[in-house]
């Protein structure tokens, strides 16, 4: 409860006090809310943003009215799936959400995807014990599809993530009937999602725009980046828009695949190489966000105390880095401690949360790098860690000892 607080009442003072504007993308998803002829992407989640914006509430109220409970179900998730005794995993996702609370009051919908694909876990995993098993895993597909079409950027990850626990589980025999229904429930989801995206992008009949603004990600992340850190490798650059445009006359493999052998494959090794210590530490983007929205940016450039104001902002972006950076390393560290603790008892559960990070990783090495495209794999990583940890027997998971071999490792599913 203390943490929720924390929480909610420093994203409701930070979006009140400041107020920020719609801009860049906030700026696109506040404009298409409700209109199908606008749409570019957003997803179903686009049309949660357009009962607030309907009813008349202003931007940032509209903002907080998604992400608040967005940012509640993620607590609660983790709280409720957290079997260790310190609930390590929980204070984790506690402190990603507090340093992420200047984001509240922006509409991203990255928090909203995130959420419900933790909903979608948790719910195919089983660990809602309330209602019929064929309904929980109904409302998993909703909530992964839900999520997949808000964020196409999740089906990429699911598309590695799902094959990759495949593969790895397949070494110690049949996969248990839990592990297979989790797998379809992601792969089925994210199918559904994916075409839940596509037809609405057909049904706005602006097939041209569209293609551009989604191609420029993956342009920007390699076809158009440049291999220097000095030139921002793997991010958005006006380059990659110019480049995206310029082969919209050809169908989009053929570009892709002229593009790739234009250029020797050092070249591509390069780029990849250059991005990738933003991929394993991704910056910060909470502050980011919030002040340099242009009605921040004019109130600061016109306060008469302009320049201490710019120096707390600067040292709070400071302080912010070193403490983003560092719970994202020890959210890593949970999940490499998860992995050796299952897998030392012969449990190749334990793959499950490095396989997230790996899929993460996986498809940005390709595509565009943002601060905020790593929000679901550090808000979500924790949680995989808690459910895979729950195929521990409870006094194991708790306290580290040896297993109880009379203790049941996991609940049978009756069928449907």
């Amino acid at each position: 409860m203390l943490q929720w607080l924390a929480m909610t009442a420093l994203g409701i003072w930070l979006a009140l006090w400041w107020q920020p504007a719609p801009h860049s993308d906030w700026g696109y998803y506040w404009s298409a809310a409700g209109s199908v002829s606008a749409y570019e992407r957003g997803g179903l989640s686009l049309w949660l943003l357009a009962l607030p914006k309907a009813l008349g509430w202003s931007p940032v109220a509209s903002a907080l009215a998604l992400n608040l409970p967005a940012a509640t179900v993620a607590l609660l998730l983790a709280w409720r799936a957290d079997p260790t005794r310190w609930r390590v995993l929980a204070h984790a996702t506690a402190v990603y959400l507090l340093l992420i609370t200047p984001f509240f009051g922006i509409v991203q919908l990255d928090l909203i995807a995130a959420a419900q694909l933790g909903i979608g876990a948790w719910l195919a995993v089983g660990q809602a014990r309330q209602g019929s098993h064929c309904l929980r895993v109904a409302l998993a597909l909703v909530a992964v599809a839900l999520a997949v079409s808000t964020r196409p950027q999740y089906a990429l990850v699911l598309w590695v993530f799902v094959p990759l626990t495949a593969f790895l589980l397949a070494f110690r025999g049949r996969p248990g009937s839990r592990a297979l229904v989790v797998q379809v429930v992601l792969l089925v989801g994210s199918v559904l999602g994916f075409a839940a995206d596509i037809a609405m992008r057909q049904a706005s009949g602006r097939t041209e725009e569209i293609r551009t603004s989604s191609a420029v990600t993956l342009y920007a992340g390699l076809l158009a980046s440049s291999d220097r850190w000095s030139q921002r490798c793997g991010n958005w650059s006006p380059a990659a828009a110019a480049a995206a445009r310029e082969d919209l006359d050809r169908p989009m493999l053929r570009a892709v695949v002229d593009r790739l052998a234009a250029r020797p494959a050092s070249h591509w090794a390069s780029v990849i190489a250059c991005k990738a210590p933003q991929i394993g530490s991704p910056p910060p983007y909470a502050l980011y966000w919030l002040f340099e929205a242009p009605n921040v940016r004019e109130r600061i450039d016109a306060s008469p105390d302009r320049d201490r104001v710019e120096a707390a902002y600067h040292t709070l972006r400071r302080i912010e880095n070193v403490a983003y950076r560092g719970l994202c390393v020890a959210i890593l560290a949970l999940c490499l401690m998860t992995a050796w603790r299952l897998l030392r008892r012969g449990n190749w559960l334990g793959w499950i949360p490095l396989a997230w990070v790996a899929g993460f990783w996986a498809v940005h090495m390709v595509f565009e790098v943002q601060g905020r495209y790593f929000l679901g794999l550090y808000l979500l990583a924790p949680l995989w860690c808690a459910l895979v940890l729950h195929t521990l027997p409870a006094n194991v998971a708790r306290a580290g000892g040896e297993p109880d071999t009379s203790a049941p490792s996991g609940v049978a599913h009756p069928r449907c």
